[in-house]
């Protein structure tokens, strides 16, 4: 989350999401012969402790060519999430780039994809096993990769799910199936992917492939039966084309910024915004390590810069630049990323406890050893407290569970209580993220549980779900 300060000094602290990174290992030709291009989550998190230095440079060494200031290094960034900096404070190594806070990654076209049939089942495994660790799970957003012409593309998305992972990445060139996107095929993926509500970005060559997506996902919204969403990635790398600008205007159609830099970020705004709810359709991404600081920097200091500023007055006087950079940067991707928990929880639970911090970390960690588990942290708004709070998940093969965690101020005990009716997911829209809430009067009289009793008392939770 990044934090910067407007011309009248009030502060602003915006949400990062990258929603394009590749994990794994993938096969290149080289002038010098073949090699591997590889990627791991600790790579994308330093490019994130990079990226924070190189935002902070660059709007220091121009101040007057932006319309924020920006604090220090050093205090510029903290996590959307509390608990997940409290989590891993003991590992001095994991605590960094806390500038982004949720990151979406997924397979390459990787050396693991041809293995099975259909395609990238081990790979979608491979890309699990590396974010479901104590280190990583709450703070990457895994999504599955298929090629939907392959017999069980179907199956193994609904599975990827079912295992804990929240979107799907189509790729039509690097699998070959660029003549067949407006196909059966194509639209059973979509809406399968509308049906699960999860998201699905494209990896878009150009706009001939953008006018090809946008037609099957019109197609697929009418016979899913929740919306499909479809993530143009790079923005078909087309800046200035009108029918980039057509397909975005249609429903349930977005953008990602990944590639983007220098003079093609002005050029981008200056035509995107003539499609209607524009700052409601573009997402921030990098595509790491395909690209990395001086894309992210160019497109995230834009969005600062007093050219954006008095772009946007000139189309709304009543917009707020700041509010459309909070939105861009992370709000627009929260909204579409599904939340773990169940939305529409049930009132029988009574699940109600307290555990000292170390044993809770040190059940976290056994948690997360075994294969196929999978933890997930979410913000959720309580309407019956007004206040947003902190909704941790815990899942695997056979069962889930959710509860509201709650630390106390010196952050020696931790407070679970059951996921109830009025807890329902954050209207980021309202691009206002409204204090955490940290301890209830009606939890402290929580029965206080050892190590073994969490595992226990978890274990019958989950079964009655």
């Amino acid at each position: 989350m990044l934090k910067v300060f407007d011309e009248e000094d009030n502060l602003y602290s915006l949400p990062l999401v990258d929603v394009h990174t590749h994990i794994g290992r993938v096969k290149i030709a080289t002038t010098k012969g073949a090699s591997q291009r590889i990627n791991q989550p600790q790579d994308i998190t330093n490019l994130y402790q990079k990226l924070q230095y190189e935002i902070v440079s660059r709007i220091k060494q121009s101040e007057d060519s932006y319309y924020i200031h920006i604090p220090d290094v050093e205090t510029c960034a903290e996590p959307l999430f509390p608990f997940v900096k409290s989590v891993l404070s003991s590992q001095s190594s994991k605590t960094r780039g806390w500038l982004v806070d949720r990151v979406v990654t997924f397979p390459f076209n990787d050396i693991f994809h041809l293995k099975t049939q259909p395609k990238f089942v081990k790979s979608n495994r491979y890309v699990r096993h590396q974010v479901n660790t104590f280190d990583n799970t709450f703070r990457f957003a895994p999504f599955c990769r298929v090629d939907p012409t392959d017999s069980g593309a179907v199956k193994e998305v609904q599975e990827s799910i079912n295992l804990g992972m929240c979107g799907l990445k189509l790729h039509p060139l690097s699998q070959g199936w660029v003549d067949k996107i407006n196909s059966p095929e194509t639209n059973d993926i979509l809406q399968t992917a509308g049906n699960l509500n999860i998201p699905v970005i494209f990896d878009v060559p150009n706009k001939g492939v953008a006018l090809d997506i946008t037609t099957i996902t019109q197609k697929a919204r009418q016979g899913a039966d929740n919306p499909v969403n479809v993530i143009l990635g790079h923005t078909g790398f087309d800046y200035s084309s009108p029918e980039i600008f057509e397909c975005l205007s249609q429903d349930g159609m977005y953008a990602e910024t990944s590639g983007m830099r220098g003079k093609d970020v002005g050029i981008f705004f200056n035509h995107v915004m003539e499609v209607p709810k524009w700052d409601d359709k573009l997402l921030f991404g990098s595509d790491h390590n395909y690209f990395s600081v001086l894309q992210a920097t160019d497109l995230i200091a834009y969005l600062f810069s007093k050219e954006f500023h008095k772009m946007v007055f000139e189309i709304d006087e009543n917009k707020n630049p700041m509010n459309i950079a909070f939105k861009i940067l992370g709000a627009n991707a929260l909204a579409l990323i599904p939340v773990a928990w169940n939305q529409t929880p049930c009132n029988n639970s009574k699940f109600k406890y307290k555990v000292t911090k170390d044993i809770f970390l040190q059940f976290l960690k056994e948690f997360m050893t075994k294969e196929g588990n999978y933890a997930r942290i979410d913000l959720a708004y309580d309407h019956s407290k007004k206040q947003v709070v902190q909704v941790l998940s815990i899942g695997g093969t056979n069962s889930k569970i959710s509860f509201i965690i709650f630390e106390t101020t010196n952050l020696q005990e931790v407070f679970l209580q059951s996921v109830h009716q009025s807890i329902q997911k954050v209207n980021f829209s309202e691009n206002t993220i409204h204090p955490l809430l940290s301890t209830q009067k009606s939890l402290r009289k929580a029965k206080k549980l050892s190590l073994e009793k969490l595992h226990a008392e978890l274990r019958r939770e989950s079964s009655q779900e």
